[in-house]
């Protein structure tokens, strides 16, 4: 796969502008306000407070797991804290050339950096909303082994964030409507997941579509490895890996091919 190494050799080389640019953004989001970039590390942690008290405390009859899994809350957890983090990248990536567009337009600079930055910024305060949900599984008692497979998922995830990044980013330079588009589908897609359901009394066609959503694979994968504790779902951990690998190869295909034209389009 040639997206890779070009991708990243470019990063590499450009490795210190691209920390800057990330630290950069996540102090330009909350400018102005009374604490500043610790919103960023602040806001996930909030709604991760927000997601266990309500799932393990308000509806927890509702919703109690079985199988030796009594707190449904990890699952949601786990679940949550993947695609929250691919939804911030998501609602951010249709602009991210057009809200920088003095620093497309100039010859030097190295465009392909910018969608990276913003794949790593809207990860990086997730972060902290990720040991949250360790040390919740841990407290519930569904932490095993297979924590050790989160640098794994981790990675999986940021190439797959860049890879969707890339071609939205290029896309959305042409397509000024896919904004609202993305915007829509990221409402509708967190009800399209194995996030919020019980995973034990799941009605069989929303098993269907749970099977035709790409985000789901990602979902069951960090699933297994701080809920259930196992490969529940090992076709998830095969799907999803090639997934990110295949987003990040199309979307460093569609990049480069509309490079070109993106000073034009400006």
């Amino acid at each position: 796969m040639i997206a890779a190494p070009s991708l990243l050799s470019a990063v590499y080389k450009h490795r210190e502008l691209v920390a800057e640019l990330v630290k950069r953004e996540l102090r330009d989001r909350h400018v102005g306000q009374l604490l500043g970039a610790a919103w960023a590390y602040g806001h996930p942690l909030l709604l991760m407070l927000m997601y266990s008290l309500l799932f393990a405390y308000v509806f927890p009859t509702r919703v109690a797991g079985s199988g030796g899994h009594p707190d449904f809350a990890v699952s949601v957890l786990s679940g949550i804290v993947s695609w929250l983090a691919f939804q911030d990248l998501l609602a951010r990536s249709t602009t991210i050339l057009t809200a920088h567009a003095s620093l497309v337009k100039q010859i030097i600079f190295p465009v392909v950096v910018l969608p990276v930055k913003t794949a790593i910024a809207s990860a990086l305060p997730y972060s902290i909303a990720l040991l949250f949900t360790i040390g919740y599984a841990a407290l519930s008692g569904t932490l095993t082994i297979m924590v050790l497979t989160l640098p794994f998922l981790i990675m999986m995830q940021l190439v797959a964030m860049i890879g969707v990044a890339l071609m939205l980013s290029a896309l959305g330079i042409f397509f000024r409507d896919l904004r609202d588009l993305v915007t829509i589908f990221c409402t509708a897609n967190l009800f399209a997941q194995p996030i919020l359901y019980n995973p034990f009394a799941t009605p069989d066609v929303l098993k269907w579509i749970f099977r035709f959503n790409p985000f789901s694979y990602q979902v069951w994968c960090w699933q297994d490895a701080l809920y259930f504790g196992a490969f529940q779902h090992p076709v998830a951990w095969i799907v999803f890996p090639l997934c990110a690998v295949s987003s990040l190869a199309i979307g460093y295909a569609v990049f480069s091919r509309l490079s070109h034209s993106f000073g034009d389009a400006l």
